[in-house]
């Protein structure tokens, strides 16, 4: 049997304006996600596609519906329990690397470790490790984000997604800020890391990057209107 890693059900997320004016971001979703699936998020912008990855890692709740993440209802958990499930199963990849410039490369893919309490001598061990499955050079954890590349920081923020070994990555645009060679390598890099068993959602607009994923899914006015399999 396989496992599920992510179950949506009747999910619906409605925006309210401070005028009381009501956007459906997202609009009655049912959708599964097996552990070892590699798939791709497209629609137009504005659709529902970043929605529905904040749903599915839980940085936003849904409005109506639940949320399972290896068979737990989030919908019933507090935001420190939460907080702390996020932790340990889901890894975020962003467009804008999210990383902390006044601090390391050590120091920013340290950080998840230390909200789970990790404790000093693992913790240099278990960065190394991301490091080299995020295909980062040793050489870069003394150095702060702005002497980097912007591949490279993308490859640190993978590094730093990977560090606490969650069988989830969700990628939002993870390559729109990158020329096509970085992109490429940060592309390479996901396909990898799915082969080495982590299941890989990316949202994206960009065809050549759906392409290297298992199964694309399409989204309009906040549903999911088809899929398409490609492996």
């Amino acid at each position: 049997m396989v496992d599920e890693v992510i179950r949506l059900v009747n999910v619906s997320k409605v925006y309210i304006s401070p005028g009381g004016v009501k956007t459906w971001a997202l609009r009655d979703i049912n959708l599964v996600i097996y552990r070892g699936d590699f798939i791709s998020i497209m629609g137009p912008s504005g659709h529902g596609k970043s929605t529905l990855l904040y749903v599915m890692g839980t940085l936003e709740r849904p409005t109506t519906g639940k949320v399972f993440i290896n068979g737990v209802d989030t919908t019933t958990l507090s935001d420190e329990e939460l907080s702390r499930l996020r932790n340990k199963e889901i890894g975020f990849i962003f467009q804008q690397y999210n990383l902390i410039n006044r601090m390391t490369i050590e120091e920013n893919i340290e950080l998840p470790l230390i909200k789970l309490g990790i404790p000093r001598e693992k913790r240099k061990k278990m960065i190394e490790e991301a490091m080299f499955k995020a295909g980062c050079e040793l050489s870069w954890l003394s150095k702060r984000p702005t002497q980097l590349s912007g591949g490279q920081q993308q490859r640190v923020a993978i590094a730093r997604a990977l560090v606490t070994n969650p069988r989830i990555l969700l990628c939002d645009e993870p390559t729109g800020a990158l020329d096509s060679k970085s992109a490429e390598v940060v592309l390479n890099t996901l396909k990898k890391l799915n082969e080495l068993g982590h299941t890989v959602i990316i949202v994206t607009h960009d065809s050549n990057v759906a392409s290297i994923t298992k199964k694309i899914l399409l989204i309009r006015d906040g549903t999911i209107i088809g899929e398409k399999v490609l492996q």
